[in-house]
């Protein structure tokens, strides 16, 4: 499988709900079930599936949807914020900060609920800072 990361430095491909619809109904349902749990969300089946964070609008789970850092990033053709060069931008703070306390979850969950529903939103901003210093000192 392709890594895919989101502008702001998340796994999407390791989201459950990157191309939710294609792994089917049953990941659907048990993704859905989970979220509720872990994250308290209402989320319905049909609305888990994502292009990852940069496909077109119609193709992006809808919370992310109107992300700031996602828009700026599509708006100036950039993979990920890490091709920009304005380092302290506060609509990739935000974005950045809603994933801050999901290493946190390693505490309350299995392992195995950790590693496929909260891990793809950890490391995020380790994630991008790398990507950053690879586009800046490329290996030859």
């Amino acid at each position: 499988m392709v890594t895919i990361v989101s502008a702001c430095g998340v796994l999407c491909s390791g989201c459950p709900a990157y191309l939710g619809d294609v792994k089917g109904v049953a990941h659907q349902q048990r993704t859905v079930a989970a979220w509720k749990r872990i994250y308290g969300l209402n989320e319905s089946v049909e609305n888990l599936a994502c292009g990852g964070c940069l496909a077109p609008d119609d193709q992006v789970f809808h919370t992310c949807r109107a992300c700031k850092a996602r828009q700026c990033c599509r708006s100036k053709g950039f993979r990920t914020c890490a091709q920009c060069s304005v380092e302290q931008c506060p609509d990739l703070e935000q974005a950045q900060s809603l994933w801050d306390g999901v290493p946190d979850l390693a505490k309350t969950l299995s392992r195995e609920d950790f590693m496929i529903y909260a891990q793809p939103y950890c490391d995020h901003r380790q994630r991008l800072a790398e990507a950053r210093r690879a586009l800046a000192h490329p290996t030859q």
